[in-house]
Formats: structure tokens, C-alpha cells, sequence
């Protein structure tokens, strides 16, 4: 699996913080990335398979901090996806990417999130995943 690891690319992330059981991880967009120069030029827009990847590059993140030892995932179902609105880096610089649920399976080797995208408190997408450790 060769993806382009968006992180530092298209994202960075800003500040981590723990609510509970819900990690919140505040993002800001990368406007000169070059996802944006191809969709689209002069009006760029986050594409939503990079809104679903940021999220998996997020649960990795985490997982690797939790198990201190570093966490790859391949997405192995995409339950629900629902995109609310439009992400731009022209309107939208920062986002917070909300960790609701995580649940890994006994063994170790899946894991179930769920995710909501917000600008502010707004909903932006609303994702659920289950993944497996590669």
C-alpha cells in the first residue's frame, strides 16, 4: 500500500488534547499542498478520500502513543461516511478532528473509530472505519 503520507503535506497537526474518552486533534490545512493545485486551481477544495485518510493517519497517531511503538492501518470498511460541507483551506484553515470511539478487537489486530470532522463547532464530515494493524 504506497500512499503519500499526508501529515506535513497536507496537515499538520497543531495541539492533541484528551476530553475524557474523546481526543480531539486540532489540524490546520497546508493551502500550497499540491492536492490543491490539481483539485481545484484558484478554488481549492479538500478531496474526501483525504479527509477519510487524515483521520486513519490520526487514529495511527494515537495508536502509536497508546502502545508507544509505531501503529500502521489499512482501512478494511468505511461504514458511514458523511461529508456535511465543504472543506476549503481558503475558508477553513483549522479543523479539529474529534477521536469519539476506538475500540480494538481482543487480539489486537482491528480497530473500530469513529470520527467527526469539525470547523469550530460546526460538523463538517462525520466518518466511521474499521482498520486493521499492518
Amino acid at each position: 500500500e504506497r500512499t503519500m503520507q499526508l501529515k506535513n503535506n497536507l496537515y499538520k497537526i497543531i495541539r492533541k488534547e484528551g476530553v475524557g474518552s474523546v481526543v480531539n486533534y486540532a489540524i490546520e490545512l497546508i493551502p500550497s499542498c499540491v492536492i490543491y493545485a490539481a483539485h481545484f486551481p484558484g478554488e481549492p477544495i479538500t478531496p474526501g478520500v483525504c479527509i477519510v485518510q487524515m483521520g486513519k493517519e490520526l487514529v495511527e497517531e494515537l495508536l502509536s502513543e497508546q502502545r508507544s511503538t509505531p501503529c500502521k492501518l489499512m482501512i478494511t470498511k468505511v461504514k458511514n461516511v458523511k461529508f456535511l460541507s465543504i472543506i476549503s483551506p481558503n475558508e477553513t484553515l483549522q479543523l479539529t478532528y474529534q477521536v469519539k470511539k476506538l475500540v480494538t478487537s481482543e487480539d489486537g489486530t482491528s480497530v473500530e473509530t469513529q470520527l467527526i470532522v469539525l470547523s469550530e463547532e460546526k460538523p463538517m464530515a462525520k466518518i466511521s472505519l474499521v482498520l486493521r494493524t499492518v
